[in-house]
């Protein structure tokens, strides 16, 4: 949130969508060919956890990103 507005402006509703799309695509480069079933099922909890933030803020284009 900037001051300015006081609340999700569109630049400030971007940011905070980049800022979680940046963490999901983290969180698959970081795993590898030994990673265990537990880290990648975390992964993709994260991942969903982030992805639901991005829908509280933009629902059409959380949407799109889950393919709906």
């Amino acid at each position: 949130m900037c001051m300015q507005c006081k609340g999700m402006c569109k630049k400030c509703t971007q940011k905070f969508i980049d800022d979680r799309l940046k963490k999901c695509a983290t969180l698959f480069a970081n795993l590898g060919l030994e990673s265990t079933d537990e880290e990648r099922e975390a992964a993709y909890a994260k991942e969903k956890e982030l992805l639901q933030q991005i829908a509280k803020v933009d629902k059409e284009k959380s949407d799109r990103l889950l393919g709906l």
